[in-house]
């Protein structure tokens, strides 16, 4: 019977300890209601990086702070008070401030900036000595608390430099088009912080020794080559150009010939990464790497290059231009000069842009040389432009330039389907002495590699002089300043047929004694009446106007410098 009793005590001792450390356990893991811990975690949120100019932020993340309170522990008599200064404080209306308090538990009551986060912090305090607050079973008065909840990304000089610059999409929390999607693992935000303390009677950290504190750590800021104020009055003149010719878009951008950093990039197509709507869609598209073209005439200095390379032209070798109408027996019809010539030299032909006698240059090359040389310049490859979704166009085949009619019309720009970048970057070529760079929107490495030689380099830049002194480029005639270039007026194909709307283009160059730069124009899909249309008329001046800014800007200065 005694060793009964000792098991009996045994189990009941057994049975009250299981019961005493279960309700412990239990209390550890579920905290009673309205438990109040003195110790306070608040989450301590990274940042992705800013995409900024020398001198201007264009693209910023800002911290979103949640304003949490129980509704339960504002004082009823004093519940209008609040409600009045809280609105005050972050203009969020009265009455939608009284239909959250209408919650008997934990809320979010405002979701506010930095400035209104400081501004309530400093309400609180305010709101605490006129008791607007009850205490809990401790006597501590509960408030409402402000906390890292999220960031929001902005764009302070709205449309300005998109789509290029792209946008930020919230919802899948990466970057979409543009700079802010090609550069989205290099500015997410790498880390958050915490910060782990006692708490005040406020709410707040007592930052002592106590406090644990883990720095966040940020998205890397991505700095451009950008000009900033060169950008924007390019592209409101690209704006009213648009206009004036009725074109579906019009493109321009400035390169450092030297460095291939590009100061400018605009299109008149533009968006409010901010306020996007159904009419912006179209606008989204990045047409100086997504709209591929015939470039026409433009090509003709290309063309002329290759043939240098392989020494197969002499610049001043005379050709028979046939006034104007040449019926090769391999076309079905004839080829045709906007200026008939009875005869002109190799380099007149690109001077006075000629179609027959550049067909002529170009049967010299081989299939193979032909297809080599366009790919060296960078056509049908990537530009090496830090941008997404670049579209490589299209030469043709080794096979199709067997063809003499396929060879002679890739010559002077039609069969081949170029983007804006690729054209620019090939241009570049003449204006750095034989030199190819890829263009860079970012202040980040490039890469170079020589296409042509130094010598014929300097060829092609003293013959892209004359079309502007003396062919279809003298509206790029500026006192003072090296200019030079190319002009290209393409008939647009619809279903296989040419009709009577134009992509006009002008790539040259603008120098003075220490800068050397390359500019390109394009007008996409003009549909302004004749001459208007020419490239003469529309890209060559719209050249002009941005050299006119650049001088005004002191990025190019008046001498008597040549090249």
């Amino acid at each position: 019977m005694k060793n009964y009793r000792i098991l009996f005590i045994f189990v009941l001792f057994v049975v009250l300890f299981l019961i005493i450390f279960g309700d412990f356990l239990y209390l550890s893991l579920h905290k009673p209601p309205n438990y109040f811990s003195p110790i306070a975690i608040r989450k301590n949120l990274a940042l992705r990086g800013n995409i900024l100019t020398k001198n201007y932020v264009v693209a910023k993340s800002e911290k979103i702070y949640a304003v949490s309170i129980n509704p339960l522990f504002i004082d009823p008599n004093k519940k209008n008070l609040f409600v009045k200064l809280f609105s005050i404080y972050t203009s969020i209306p009265e009455e939608k401030i009284k239909k959250r308090l209408k919650f008997k538990r934990y809320i979010i009551l405002a979701k506010v900036d930095l400035k209104t986060a400081q501004n309530l912090k400093y309400l609180l305090k305010v709101l605490d000595k006129k008791r607007v607050f009850l205490a809990d079973k401790r006597g501590i008065r509960r408030g409402y608390y402000i906390q890292d909840y999220a960031y929001k990304r902005v764009y302070p000089y709205n449309d300005t430099l998109e789509p290029v610059l792209g946008r930020f999409r919230k919802d899948l929390n990466r970057g979409e088009n543009g700079l802010e999607e090609y550069y989205d693992s290099f500015l997410s935000p790498i880390a958050n912080g915490v910060t782990k303390g006692y708490r005040d009677v406020y709410g707040n950290i007592i930052y002592d020794n106590n406090v644990y504190v883990k720095h966040p750590i940020n998205g890397k800021n991505l700095p451009l080559n950008i000009n900033l104020v060169l950008q924007k009055r390019i592209e409101k003149i690209l704006d009213s150009k648009k206009k004036e010719f009725k074109a579906d878009e019009v493109m321009a951008a400035v390169m450092d010939s030297k460095t291939g950093k590009i100061l400018a990039i605009a299109s008149s197509n533009r968006y409010d990464p901010q306020n996007i709507t159904k009419k912006d869609i179209k606008n989204m598209k990045i047409g100086v790497i997504r709209t591929l073209y015939e470039p026409g005439s433009v090509m003709k200095p290309i063309t002329f290059a290759i043939l240098l390379e392989r020494n197969k032209v002499n610049p001043y070798e005379i050709l028979n231009a046939y006034n104007g109408r040449w019926k090769p027996e391999w076309r079905k019809t004839p080829i045709r000069d906007d200026e008939p010539f009875a005869w002109l030299s190799a380099e007149n032909a690109i001077v006075h842009s000629s179609n027959i006698v550049i067909s002529q240059l170009a049967l010299r090359l081989t299939n193979i040389e032909f297809f080599n040389g366009l790919k060296k310049f960078g056509f049908g490859k990537f530009s090496g432009v830090d941008l997404p979704y670049e579209l490589r166009g299209y030469i043709p085949s080794l096979t199709k330039l067997k063809y003499p009619i396929f060879e002679s019309t890739t010559a002077y720009g039609y069969g081949i389907f170029v983007n804006f970048m690729q054209l620019l970057k090939a241009y570049n070529v003449f204006n750095n002495k034989g030199i190819q760079i890829a263009p860079k929107i970012a202040s980040v490495p490039t890469n170079k590699k020589r296409v042509i030689s130094a010598k014929n380099a300097e060829i092609m830049l003293g013959i892209l002089r004359k079309v502007v002194l003396k062919g279809t480029g003298k509206a790029a005639i500026i006192d003072g300043i090296f200019t030079a270039g190319k002009t290209g007026t393409a008939q647009r194909s619809k279903k296989g047929r040419y009709g009577k709307t134009y992509n006009s283009s002008f790539f040259g160059f603008a120098n003075d004694k220490a800068h050397r730069y390359t500019i390109g124009v394009t007008f996409i899909n003009i549909k302004a009446k004749w001459p208007k249309y020419f490239a003469s008329n529309s890209a060559v001046p719209t050249f002009k106007e941005i050299v006119d800014i650049m001088i005004n800007l002191n990025l190019l200065k008046r001498g008597n410098n040549e090249k």
